[in-house]
């Protein structure tokens, strides 16, 4: 007969707060998965209960209502979280500490203690710097014993077994690492600027750094397993064939390139396919050549178009080409003229158009260009010649000429 009191005060509390995990449990469950938990949708007063019995706690008045601690290990447990139950010593005892330690600074703060606070951060960048150097410590081992290529073990079996742990220490500090889980590190701190210093911003970039180590690490044990298992295979392969050598002293390996046929393990390579010529330095044989080209069919001829022949270029008479420079150039001072007359600025492919002219537009540019660089200095100061220009393309520089404006001076500025 159990000596138990059913009717404590302590059994009353305790069936009422395992009532209340009942009654809230989706609630509970949401938050532990981490959704916000909605407190006007809750109520007041149900808020206020499971706060009084340890269901609930605030790390400070602006941050939201999370699990405490035993309730949350208590789900863990519960629900057979493996992630969270392959917990690694080093980071789970960290861990576990960080929490205890979070809660009394928050309730420290809350009723004024500051000094005890600013104790307990001390002790909380205690565990902070202790963690790192471990995990350093452990990184700095494996690197050592990569270095030496496990030098402390000598058979290659045995660097292979060394290579083994070493990868499995470094599975088990990564699978730690992943435990911690910033977001609940972020709500542990809460508004807190310092908290949010060492477990946000400092313990992260020291968490990323041992990140990066180790999978360096772990690349360097991979080449390494590579190796060692080529030179397990290459002293395997020495070791049968001198055991085979001892079973059988007499062996005598014979010529395989006597052989008519080759085994398929050294036979590898492609079949030769040598190239034949008439050998024309051989006199005694030129008659029998001789007749097999006769009886050789006559190669069929390729009807391939021929290229026809080039036209003949057109020349042109000198006097004919200097007739047609003289009236392009008449044609220019023409446009010269016009504009001293008209004292105004004038377009040269509008002129072109308006008079009416035959000349090519590209041409006419060209020679309206070429007659104001040939006039005489002070001739040239007389006038003005602008171009209208464009990119033909944003991706380099060319520029195309596409007008010329000539405009009239009149003692250095435009009429």
């Amino acid at each position: 007969m159990s000596t138990l009191d059913y009717h404590s005060e302590a059994v009353k509390q305790g069936v009422e707060r395992l009532k209340l995990l009942g009654k809230h449990s989706e609630l509970l469950i949401q938050n532990y998965y981490g959704v916000a938990l909605d407190e006007l949708q809750v109520g007041e007063r149900a808020i206020n209960q499971l706060v009084e019995a340890h269901i609930l706690w605030r790390a400070d008045e602006e941050s939201g209502l999370k699990l405490t601690g035993p309730v949350r290990e208590m789900i863990v447990h519960i629900i057979a979280d493996e992630e969270r139950r392959k917990v690694n010593s080093d980071v789970g005892e960290f861990l576990f500490n960080i929490r205890l330690l979070v809660g009394k600074i928050n309730a420290a703060e809350h009723k004024g203690h500051y000094p005890d606070s600013a104790v307990l951060q001390s002790k909380l960048s205690q565990e902070v710097d202790d963690l790192n150097s471990r995990i350093a410590t452990g990184i700095d081992s494996l690197w050592n014993r990569l270095n030496s290529d496990f030098a402390f073990v000598s058979t290659v079996q045995e660097k292979i077994h060394e290579n083994e742990k070493a990868h499995n220490e470094v599975l088990r500090w990564l699978a730690g690492l992943e435990l911690i889980n910033f977001n609940e590190l972020i709500g542990f701190a809460g508004s807190n600027g310092s908290l949010r210093h060492l477990l946000v911003r400092q313990l992260q970039g020291q968490v990323s750094v041992h990140f990066s180590s180790l999978r360096e690490v772990q690349k360097r044990l991979n080449e390494l397993m590579a190796r060692f298992r080529q030179q397990q295979a290459r002293n395997l392969l020495v070791r049968g064939m001198l055991q085979f050598f001892a079973q059988q002293p007499n062996f005598k390996p014979s010529d395989y390139a006597q052989r008519s046929t080759v085994v398929d393990l050294v036979n590898q390579a492609a079949h030769l396919q040598p190239s034949v010529s008439i050998a024309l330095d051989r006199h005694p044989d030129i008659q029998a050549m001789q007749q097999l080209l006769a009886q050789m069919p006559a190669r069929a001829e390729d009807n391939v178009d021929l290229p026809s022949a080039a036209q003949p270029v057109a020349w042109q008479d000198d006097a004919t080409v200097l007739a047609k420079r003289r009236a392009l150039h008449e044609d220019v001072v023409s446009f010269y003229l016009s504009v001293l007359d008209q004292q105004e600025s004038q377009s040269a492919l509008e002129y072109l158009a308006t008079a009416q002219l035959d000349w090519d537009p590209e041409i006419w540019l060209y020679q309206v260009i070429a007659e104001y660089q040939g006039l005489a200095s002070n001739e040239r100061s007389a006038f003005r010649l602008r171009y209208d220009e464009h990119e033909v393309s944003p991706f380099n520089q060319l520029r195309v000429i596409a007008d010329v404006q000539l405009q009239l001076l009149s003692g250095g500025v435009g009429v």
